[in-house]
């Protein structure tokens, strides 16, 4: 009889754990609250785990040269909120940024350092479009993505990317001329002195001028893309010559161009633009009380920068660029978003009243448009 109820008791327990087993494999999964549709979701959950770990975050190095003028201050502030929407999507996980001035030296040994801090992508504005290129190798060396913007450098083997100079120098140039009738005496304030982008934009001018024979361009000088220097500068010139009929300039001095001439109680001449906020405050009042007039394609410092970051994170990815998107293999010219003129200046100004004067006008790609440059 024992053995009878133990035989009994032994077969119960066996189909209740088999009733269990089956009913434990039947039981839906419960998805986490922060659970996202994810391609790995549809794996097994092991799976999932594993390659949820196997996401990389990458460390940053960006190396800056002059930080004397506000276009470069709101440089570094655009690319630090675009790096901090990356460090939200897991992608980034430090972003170190040095300024070494005009000094090529400064830089270099400054990208040495960043190479030190075993760094995955390197953004670099440079200072010379030769001197880094051996710097430039040597973080190439140690596997780091190199990505040169805003200022070109002579090297086949590094992208460059950059608003396309003979066309944004260019329109500048051209329209001055045009609204001049082809004929006037002129002067031209060009940046800071040896910064690759300076040079460009003064080989453009000079040239885009020779289809002019009838302007005679008086004196060129620099006005450091900045308000006081362009103005004192201006200042000196307005003591020299008489008469001006016109005014080729770039970023961050056309205000002070307008208030050299105030100061001298001359009359403002035809002159290009620039789109940082102080002026475009001015260009709105001057046009509204006596009808000026003035033209200028945007280059924003948020531009070059964010786009080259996301151009950078994508190639770390393991994305690869589009062949049609690159010129000489290695280019890339970003597109001039906006041109400002009289028929949307009150626009314009609209949108940007409230912002601090020393800003810019800004803007750079959508993730959908860097998204467009890959295969």
């Amino acid at each position: 009889m024992k053995k009878l109820t133990r035989w009994l008791f032994v077969l119960v327990l066996g189909i209740s754990m088999i009733v269990t087993f089956s009913l434990v494999g039947c039981q839906p999964t419960a998805p986490t609250e922060s659970a996202a549709p994810t391609e790995a979701a549809v794996t097994e959950g092991t799976e999932a785990v594993e390659t949820e770990a196997e996401v990389t975050k990458f460390k940053v190095g960006l190396s800056n040269g002059p930080f004397t003028h506000s276009w470069r201050v709101e440089m570094i502030e655009s690319v630090q909120k675009e790096a901090g929407y990356y460090e939200e999507q897991g992608l980034i996980d430090e972003i170190i940024i040095q300024n070494a001035g005009t000094d090529v030296n400064t830089q270099i040994q400054q990208i040495r350092n960043l190479i030190a801090s075993d760094i995955d992508l390197l953004l670099i504005i440079p200072n010379s479009a030769t001197a880094l290129n051996p710097v430039i190798e040597e973080a190439q060396a140690k596997d780091i993505t190199v990505i040169v913007y805003e200022q070109p450098v002579d090297n086949p083997n590094v992208v460059n990317i950059f608003i396309d100079q003979n066309e944004w120098m260019g329109m500048l140039t051209e329209w001055l001329c045009e609204k001049l009738g082809g004929k006037g005496d002129i002067v031209y304030l060009s940046g800071i002195t040896d910064q690759p982008i300076s040079i460009a934009r003064d080989e453009v001018a000079l040239e885009t001028l020779k289809k002019y024979p009838d302007i005679k361009l008086l004196t060129q000088q620099n006005g450091q893309w900045d308000v006081a220097p362009s103005q004192q500068v201006m200042t000196d010139i307005l003591a020299s010559f008489p008469n001006i009929d016109g005014v080729l300039t770039q970023d961050g001095q056309a205000l002070g161009i307008v208030r050299a001439f105030r100061a001298a109680g001359r009359d403002l001449p035809i002159m290009t633009g620039d789109h940082q906020v102080n002026f475009i405050k001015e260009w709105k009042k001057l046009k509204d009380e006596v009808g000026f007039e003035s033209y200028e394609p945007t280059n924003p410092p948020g531009e070059a920068v964010n786009d080259t970051l996301g151009v950078g994170i994508r190639l770390l990815q393991g994305k690869q660029l589009k062949p049609e998107v690159l010129i000489d293999n290695h280019i890339i010219h970003i597109d001039i978003l906006k041109v400002i003129d009289n028929s949307n200046i009150d626009e314009v100004y609209e949108e940007y009243k409230d912002w601090a004067d020393s800003y810019y006008v800004n803007h750079w790609y959508s993730q959908e448009e860097l998204d467009a440059l890959f295969q």
